[in-house]
């Protein structure tokens, strides 16, 4: 009777103990993603402006590796939201090339701006 009794209060125990576990939810991979029409064959020389739109899974950053594109906003929560990148004048020959750095938590996703050059004036 003793070993039922026991065995009984271990059962209750088990099943007590594990009930009581905290349920932990997933959580969403984080992730950011540019999405996006394809580029013409690169923007024109004089100013102006591309918009792209984000989708991310967290709160976000972007940063272009030249002084010539800005991001605007630099920054956002998740969710989806346009972007745009104001790029300036190229008063040069030659195509040049920008990327902007999207990055949600550890993850990044990069987008590249082909700008080209002034035709030369003869």
């Amino acid at each position: 009777m003793k070993r039922k009794i026991l065995l009984l209060i271990s059962a209750f125990l088990v099943l007590g103990l594990g009930a009581c576990q905290k349920q932990e939810t997933p959580k969403t991979p984080e992730s950011v993603a540019v999405i996006t029409q394809p580029q013409p064959k690169g923007e024109p020389a004089t100013s102006g402006t591309r918009a792209v739109t984000i989708a991310a899974t967290s709160a976000w950053t972007a940063t272009s590796d030249c002084a010539w594109i800005v991001v605007t906003p630099a920054s956002g929560e998740k969710g989806m939201q346009e972007v745009k990148l104001q790029y300036a004048e190229n008063t040069t020959g030659e195509a040049r090339t920008g990327v902007v750095t999207f990055k949600a938590g550890t993850y990044s996703e990069t987008f590249t701006l082909v700008q080209n050059g002034a035709a030369s004036a003869e």
